[in-house]
């Protein structure tokens, strides 16, 4: 196909998309409305899983050292969570660095703690952080049992509850999402059905005067793709402003878990290029495989 046929049949889509534009105003319209409620469980995933990384980023376990434990030993227990998988990053607290940090924690009544120094019931320890809740257990396991730990404190029970329902989550929202892929994928399939049909003559009329399959699909294709693109850059304005609003109605709302809901959402300056992205590629790929796949049984003459 020349270059100056192919520059026709594109502009000829374009030119189309307004000629027919009750049936591309309600393709676009339905498509819109599909792609803001796949985007919205998109950023509702994204903000679940920001929550639950934040949480993550906060636990951390205590191996609290025996009081009897010289520095060699001290050393090799250093040593093997060093040597561990999954460590995020640890650190050692004294017995004078527990005492002191206890004596902040109490604030106003950390005179209470005065004298003893020289009697220091609090233990030596190391602070873990695990790069996954996931492996909180595994940590557990491989450091309880040294000879130089006394005992370990670790939230493994909140860390299988929020793994648990992490993955349950995750789940369950690739479904909906899948699901919701799929019937915007058949419902705008028969949108542009509907659209081929009612120009049923037109695409016969071409292929009796010779024109090849490419040269009547391309316009149909473009069309779709432009269906699409305006699909996507709808939906996405529509998504942003309800986002964004959101965000300012939580704030404002004077209730305190809204409020805090509110700061704890992702910004959207954060994410509007992976949403845009999203959209377009996937309005470009549903309206042209809509229009491609639908035309082809009219061009079987």
């Amino acid at each position: 196909m020349r270059g100056s046929s192919f520059g026709y049949l594109v502009k000829q889509g374009i030119i189309n998309t307004w000629i027919n534009r009750m049936m591309s105003m309600a393709s676009i319209g339905i498509l819109t409305a599909c792609m803001i409620i796949v985007g919205g469980s998109g950023l509702l995933a994204v903000n679940i899983r920001d929550v639950f990384k934040e949480i993550e980023d906060k636990n951390e376990l205590v191996v609290f050292v025996k009081d009897d434990a010289d520095e060699i030993t001290i050393n090799e227990l250093s040593d093997r969570i060093n040597s561990l998988e999954h460590i995020a990053d640890f650190h050692f607290v004294s017995k004078e660095d527990a005492l002191e940090e206890q004596k902040e924690f109490m604030g106003d009544k950390g005179y209470l703690l005065e004298g003893l120094e020289d009697d220091n019931p609090l233990p030596a320890s190391f602070r873990i952080k695990v790069d996954s809740l996931e492996q909180l257990g595994y940590v557990v396991d491989e450091l309880r049992y040294h000879k130089g730990v006394e005992s370990v404190s670790a939230p493994t029970d909140l860390a299988r509850t929020l793994t648990g329902v992490e993955k349950t989550m995750l789940v369950l929202g690739s479904i909906i999402i899948g699901i919701l892929i799929i019937a915007s994928a058949v419902v705008i399939s028969n949108t542009i059905r509907l659209t081929l049909y009612a120009r049923r003559r037109e695409i016969r009329i071409m292929k009796y005067v010779g024109a090849t399959d490419a040269f009547i699909r391309l316009p149909f294709v473009v069309e779709g793709i432009t269906i699409g693109v305006i699909s996507a850059v709808l939906a996405f304005g529509v998504l942003a402003l309800i986002y964004e609003s959101l965000g300012t109605m939580f704030g404002g709302s004077g209730i305190s878990w809204l409020t805090g809901v509110s700061t704890t959402l992702v910004p959207f300056s954060s994410l509007w290029k992976w949403v845009l992205g999203s959209f377009i590629a996937f309005g470009i790929a549903l309206g042209a495989f809509g229009s491609g796949s639908s035309i082809r049984r009219y061009l079987r003459v």
